[in-house]
């Protein structure tokens, strides 16, 4: 009994490390951040875009930490806000503040457009699954993760 419970962690133990060797490593280079992303994830109706640059006020970097600016349309709205890249390793952000037009838009489009700043507010991490593939985390939900894909 005892040996075969064994053996068959071991079987599950290594397989679990297979498919992480052989899934794609996520990319966390900020450089691969840059440029134009439009949201797949969650699905909508409504067209979402973000657009990724270097924070100018900053002059790119503080003490290390690249400092970018995210500007965007939202269903009904456009926004802007800056993001601070904490941890490039690990893609740690902090998004702060977001700033947004104020134009008034049907019920589901507001309703969509303000679960969407939530979630950008409140992302913490980036991952690119590859160069053409953006997600930010804002829980442990699937719920949680805005998938965008990249436009140019």
């Amino acid at each position: 009994m005892k040996t075969g419970t064994l053996a068959l962690l071991a079987v599950a133990l290594c397989f679990a490390c297979q498919q992480s060797q052989d899934g794609p490593a996520p990319i966390t280079d900020p450089q691969q951040l840059l440029g134009d992303w439009r949201l797949i994830q969650p699905a909508s109706a409504f067209t979402t875009t973000l657009s990724v640059g270097v924070e100018q006020l900053s002059g790119g970097t503080v003490s290390g930490i690249y400092s970018l600016k995210f500007t965007g349309g939202a269903p009904v709205n456009t926004y802007i806000t800056t993001a601070q890249l904490i941890n490039s390793a690990t893609g740690s952000i902090d998004v702060g503040a977001i700033t947004t037009t104020k134009v008034a838009g049907s019920p589901a489009a507001m309703l969509f457009e303000q679960s969407y700043y939530t979630k950008l507010k409140a992302a913490t991490r980036y991952e690119l699954t590859n160069t053409q593939k953006l997600r930010l985390y804002s829980g442990s939900l699937a719920s949680d993760v805005l998938i965008f894909e990249k436009q140019n």
